[in-house]
């Protein structure tokens, strides 16, 4: 495996033949490739840019490159470059000591330890102390975590019933087979018996991720417990049919509870599941995610950690945007704002954008999309709201609260107050700030 390269989403990744014999170095905004990996994702970029673009290709004065979008994770090409996309945090004072990589790394790892129902849960305070590992090197030690858990709990076996001739009397004996086939052979005997097995498709896929994750690491620890690991799954087969293996465990029973988070993370190694799929043949491995999500997951896990008194209902669809009166009076286009917070006085309603906005430029309206205007407006009409927040990310253009007010310019109308707030990763005492938002600026 090649050097890891990083780079920050919005980054931008050139073709380095286009630089010879200059060689430039790689900096967090930007990383060169050599020629066969960079037309290893210009193809990838190609094939996808229909579901769901996570990079845009240019060519500006003569050179190639290659725009990455707002994902983040992990790539590696067929020549195993590998490529770590990763948040780009602003922080409040600026470092120039090369942390920027480390610390974007432990925010994106602490963003991923908020996903619900997705193996990242299983990310803790430990693993976060690794950040200057690469991060399939970390998401390895977990799972490898997961099947130590597993071990220790006892790897399932099942019954499989079995037919044939034996040497000795065992299970039930088929008279009829016994007679057609051991007429000449009165040493044997055609049984039907069960056989206490552990080649079941749980471990089949377990082992798999384990075969597949020692080509990948390049930790000794982490490849001397894999082969540990392997040497437990002896008697499991090879993984023929992985498609068919995974359609076997759905609806499992809770004999297998203990499986389940290992078999989540087999899914994000073996498939690439992450919340984004791809396709095409010319990348290794892509776990990616989109950063609105990771932003929405994270401002929530927090709010609701640092205010358990709230009640915080997460991607709500209580509401509809309109009545079909064509049709059955039907309610039509769910509303679903990404957290409605009730605390003992009122009803909050807020969105999370992973968008940079600038309170130095009012006459642009701050580069806030009036779409999102538009939406929160549509939000607290639904919801007959007076208080709603804005959450963007805390950048070196935005740092202050951004107060607007709806109106109740026209009889009856009592108004909206919306709040734009900068989320800042390093300020600890955000919780202290938002609750002075919405119990003092608001009100």
């Amino acid at each position: 495996m090649s050097k890891v390269k990083h780079i920050a989403e919005f980054g931008t990744i050139w073709n380095g033949k286009d630089f010879k014999p200059e060689n430039p170095v790689d900096s967090f905004d930007e990383i060169y490739l050599d020629d066969r990996p960079f037309q290893c994702l210009k193809g990838f970029v190609t094939e996808n840019n229909d579901i769901d673009p996570i990079f845009s290709f240019h060519r500006k004065k003569g050179k190639d490159f290659i725009r990455v979008k707002n994902h983040v994770g992990i790539i590696e090409t067929r020549q195993g470059t590998v490529i770590e996309i990763l948040p780009k945090i602003y922080r409040a004072t600026e470092k120039n000591d090369g942390s920027e990589v480390s610390y974007a790394k432990s925010v994106l790892l602490q963003m991923l330890r908020t996903l619900r129902n997705s193996p990242f849960r299983c990310i803790d305070q430990a693993h976060l102390h690794t950040s200057k590992m690469p991060l399939i090197e970390i998401f390895i030690t977990v799972f490898l975590d997961e099947i130590e858990k597993l071990v220790k709990r006892g790897i399932k076996h099942y019954y499989s019933t079995q037919s044939g001739n034996q040497l000795f009397l065992k299970g039930k004996l088929q008279f009829n087979e016994n007679i057609k086939y051991n007429a000449a052979h009165r040493e044997q005997f055609f049984v039907q018996f069960d056989e206490f097995k552990t080649d079941i498709p749980q471990n089949r896929i377990l082992k798999a991720t384990l075969i597949y994750l020692k080509s990948k690491s390049r930790s000794s620890k982490n490849i001397s417990l894999i082969n540990g690991f392997i040497h437990l799954f002896d008697d499991v087969s090879i993984c023929s049919n992985l498609d068919h293996d995974l359609i076997q465990i759905n609806g499992n029973n809770r004999l297998f509870t203990h499986y389940d988070m290992a078999l989540r993370w087999a899914k994000v190694f073996l498939l690439g599941q992450s919340f984004t799929s791809f396709k095409g043949k010319h990348l290794n491995t892509a776990i990616l995610f989109p950063m609105e999500v990771l932003f929405e997951s994270y401002v929530a896990y927090k709010l609701k950690q640092q205010h358990p008194e709230w009640n915080i209902s997460v991607q709500e669809r209580k509401h509809h945007l309109v009545t079909d009166l064509n049709y059955n009076e039907e309610k039509r286009f769910h509303i679903r704002p990404d957290m409605v917070i009730e605390t003992d006085t009122e009803t909050i309603v807020a969105d999370t954008k992973w968008k940079i906005i600038d309170e130095n430029k009012p006459r642009n309206n701050y580069e806030i999309s009036q779409a999102d205007m538009y939406q929160l407006f549509a939000y607290g009409k639904k919801y007959g709201v007076s208080n709603l927040i804005l959450i963007y990310p805390f950048s070196k253009s935005f740092t202050k609260l951004i107060p607007f007010d709806f109106g109740g310019s026209t009889e009856g109308d009592s108004g909206m107050k919306l709040r734009c707030f900068p989320w800042n990763f390093e300020d600890i005492t955000n919780n202290v700030t938002i609750q002075s938002l919405l119990f003092n600026s608001l009100l």
